[in-house]
């Protein structure tokens, strides 16, 4: 009998990865710097050319792969039955500020993939991640928990009362945009002082006028007072970020995933200190810990979408992604 493959792809606003993998686990792992010129095309186009780059490093025949889930950032629009992606982070046609290289209002990523494939499914990054979280994660036994990514971008996916909040166009919670401050830097989605432009891993090495937000803790590391200034600065506002989420969700547990938490010793002890502060009633008991998963999140995430119930425990069993291939950078 022919194994089963799926494929799982994951896109930011700095790689796009892709994953293939079968019961027994991830069989083979590939990641390209997200291409940002060209047309609207440009990225659906690199997913179909990844993913049958990932089965021919699997050693599988690409029309072994029948499902392919992906995770990427958003939010989506929905055009007619398929949702399309408006995200700040590849769509430069969504302010006029120069930032990305194109002109991109949108990106009909899942229609494209509904051609080639008979069975695909599109979700925010962090819904796919909190659902990840539910399966494999800390979430195991919990019905109140919440994932948010710290990178690019910033963005939260929800359990409540063990039910996956979508919202009507998937975009819920888009928890990257709500407003932290009265003014402030503009994000690339056109507003002014929300948690992403206050915050992200963009920001931090925007207001430390370096290219990456790893600049900006390696100083931090070594005393630089500006620095640590700007690191303080977005862990507080983070935080009050977090602490406005679950006054409106009542969670229990709260994963924190993306590149920025590759500082997690720095930030960690930050974020308790001001989340805390925040109204006891609420706060008191919220768990806030760095992903079960974290560097295995992108892949498990994007599988997840379409992995078959059958898989579940076996994968809950054996933690196969610990065993999974390096990943192989493409140019």
């Amino acid at each position: 009998m022919m194994s089963e493959y799926i494929a799982g792809v994951d896109i930011g606003g700095t790689k796009i990865i892709a994953t293939i993998a079968d019961v027994t686990g991830i069989k083979s792992r590939v990641y390209q710097q997200t291409r940002l010129h060209g047309d609207n095309f440009t990225i659906p186009k690199q997913v179909y050319a990844l993913i049958q780059l990932a089965a021919e490093n699997a050693q599988i025949q690409y029309d072994e792969i029948k499902s392919v889930g992906v995770s990427t950032c958003s939010p989506f629009l929905r055009n007619g039955i398929y949702k399309e992606i408006v995200a700040p982070n590849l769509c430069g046609g969504l302010t006029n500020s120069g930032r990305l290289p194109n002109d991109w209002q949108s990106i009909a990523l899942e229609e494209f993939l509904c051609n080639l494939y008979s069975h695909v499914i599109v979700e925010n990054d962090c819904v796919a991640s909190v659902v990840a979280e539910k399966l494999f994660g800390a979430g195991k036994f919990i019905d109140n928990l919440v994932y948010v990514t710290w990178s690019t971008g910033i963005g939260a996916g929800i359990y409540a009362d063990g039910k996956l909040i979508r919202g009507k166009n998937g975009n819920a919670p888009h928890f990257g945009h709500i407003f932290i401050a009265e003014d402030g830097p503009q994000c690339g989605c056109g507003n002014y002082g929300d948690l992403e432009a206050l915050s992200s891993g963009s920001a931090i090495a925007r207001d430390y006028n370096v290219s990456s937000a790893k600049i900006v803790f390696d100083d931090y590391r070594h005393g630089n007072e500006k620095a640590i200034a700007i690191i303080k600065r977005a862990a507080r506002n983070f935080a009050r970020g977090l602490a406005s989420l679950n006054a409106m969700v009542d969670t229990e547990y709260i994963s924190l995933g993306g590149s920025v938490m590759n500082d997690s010793d720095i930030l960690l002890p930050m974020i308790h200190e001001e989340f805390y502060k925040s109204f006891q009633v609420l706060s008191h008991n919220v768990i806030i810990e760095k992903s079960a998963l974290f560097q295995y999140i992108a892949d498990i995430a994007a599988l997840a979408l379409v992995m078959p119930a059958s898989w579940i425990e076996q994968w809950r069993t054996y933690s196969p992604w610990l065993e999974s291939p390096k990943m192989i950078k493409l140019d």
